[in-house]
């Protein structure tokens, strides 16, 4: 298994799936198509185990599309019998109530731990 990068776009995110366990996701998420955007990190996340997993999120503004698929991404590596010790870092933007929001919904969702990060606005 390979890691999986993928650069930044003015409408994607940029992408760091690591087989050392470290995955993050930044910037902004609003693809035209997310379902073709996100087939690669859905794959790639359904192959992958590890003992102790980071996920980074950190998304300064994501569509509802994307909200569907990250969502689905988290799923995978919840479920997977194999992985253990995931911790999700969420960060947001001070004063971002949006998307801190998101990521209280989706913690209360699946049962991986989050922790929330909150940094200066750039």
């Amino acid at each position: 298994m390979k890691d999986l990068v993928i650069k930044e776009t003015e409408k994607t995110p940029s992408v760091a799936l690591s087989t050392n366990g470290v995955l993050k996701i930044e910037g902004r998420s609003i693809p035209e198509d997310a379902a073709r955007f996100f087939k690669p990190l859905l794959d790639w996340t359904n192959e992958f185990t590890a003992n102790e997993i980071r996920v980074d999120i950190k998304l300064e503004y994501f569509n509802t599309s994307s909200s569907k698929f990250i969502l689905e991404m988290l799923r995978l590596l919840e479920n997977n019998p194999d992985n253990s010790n995931i911790l999700v870092n969420w960060f947001y933007e001070e004063g971002d109530l949006d998307v801190l929001e998101s990521g209280q919904y989706f913690e209360s969702i699946i049962g991986i731990p989050f922790k929330y990060i909150e940094y200066e606005e750039l």
